[in-house]
């Protein structure tokens, strides 16, 4: 073997060494190269085993063609063991970072069931009548409490709620200047960023104003749950806040507003009824609808008498107002079981999914390299 042919031969083996481990050395051929002479080695690159790269091998293991997928991503998974081992370091030491940052909040419940249990209801001549005039008297024994879930998260409830300073200052405490004894815009980087995107863009930037009931709408709809019983009549209001006493009191301003919200509905509702009935009554010659019209013109009349008077009107509290002794949320046990299941599937992903192929990216890379080299 000459100079020449002992370079080359060493060139050759140094290309090899640069190659990824893999599951079987690629078989390159030397044989005799028709131009360079009997007996001197050649490299033939069409002769490379390619096939032979496409799967790694670890520790000497000889991969099975037939092997089952099961055992591989077992495996891969117990190779990168420590890389596991440090994602869940890394998430339970999160979610303890977490515990200690968080803020505890207490649960408040108020349940309400109708407060107009024993309204008189139209039956007979009288229901008739009343559809006649145009007015459903059936509905009146509770057509309060039927509305009542969904006046509680409307605009008027908040709107009444919005009158009530103290609450607004804590629940918008953020904006409210104890020292100045105004509202204030509060300072937030997430603001100022969308500002600056907005201008940006060129997108109208609304100027920033007081909390008022519009803002107390979207709060209520979003921090106080309303659920009806279907199959008996019992709505329960649950609210958190880290102040029990703010949550119980929240509810119990809620509740008095809606209330009142409904009573000064009906009220207004029952006069124009009653104004209407007894336009009617002057016109009504038959005896038999007179009747009916005049008992329609009493039971508005008992609507308006209900209320007027101080008592609840559409619905009234059931055993008071419960408050957590303790904290709801966060769940200290929850958090750190979730934080151990998200750093397992992170694991799983990486080790299966993401770093393989990363792997044979590379693999690819530095085999089209090596095949440009051999050219």
């Amino acid at each position: 073997m000459n100079t020449g042919d002992a370079r080359f031969g060493g060139w050759a083996i140094r290309q090899l060494w640069q190659l990824p481990r893999c599951g079987a050395i690629p078989r390159v051929v030397l044989g005799a190269a028709g131009t360079g002479g009997a007996g001197r080695p050649a490299l033939t690159a069409g002769l490379i085993d390619w096939n032979s790269m496409s799967t790694p091998l670890q520790s000497d293991e000889i991969v099975e063609p037939n092997r089952s997928i099961l055992i591989d991503w077992i495996q891969a998974l117990r190779r990168r063991k420590f890389l596991g081992l440090a994602l869940l370091i890394v998430f339970v030491g999160a979610a303890i970072v977490y515990l200690h940052i968080a803020t505890y909040k207490y649960a408040a419940i108020l349940t309400v069931t109708p407060a107009d249990q024993n309204a008189p209801k139209a039956t007979g001549g009288l229901a008739s009548i009343s559809t006649i005039v145009g007015v459903d008297l059936n509905n009146q024994g509770g057509p309060a409490f039927g509305i009542y879930a969904e006046a509680v998260t409307s605009y008027p409830v908040a709107e009444k709620l919005s009158r009530n300073e103290a609450l607004m200052r804590a629940i918008f405490s953020q904006s409210w200047d104890a020292s100045q004894r105004q509202w204030r815009e509060p300072h937030s980087a997430l603001r100022s960023l969308s500002v600056t995107v907005k201008s940006l863009l060129g997108v109208p930037i609304k100027p920033w104003q007081p909390p008022g009931a519009s803002e107390l709408q979207a709060y209520i709809q979003k921090s106080i749950v309303v659920l009806e019983n279907k199959k008996k009549p019992f709505i329960q209001l649950s609210y958190e806040n880290e102040d029990p006493q703010f949550a119980a009191e929240l509810l119990r301003e809620t509740n008095a507003a809606t209330d009142n919200f409904l009573r000064q509905r009906s009220l207004t509702r029952a006069a124009i009824y009653v104004r209407y009935l007894e336009q009617r009554l002057a016109q009504i010659q038959v005896e038999d609808y007179r009747v009916s019209v005049l008992q329609a013109l009493s039971t508005y009349e008992k609507t308006r008498m209900m209320a007027s008077v101080d008592a609840s009107f559409a619905a009234e509290s059931f055993g008071g107002i419960w408050v957590s002794p303790n904290f709801t949320t966060p769940n200290p046990w929850l958090v750190l079981l979730l934080a151990v299941v998200l750093a397992l599937v992170v694991w799983i992903a990486l080790a299966i999914a993401v770093l393989p192929l990363f792997s044979m990216i590379r693999r690819s890379i530095r085999r089209q390299q090596f095949i440009e080299s051999m050219e």
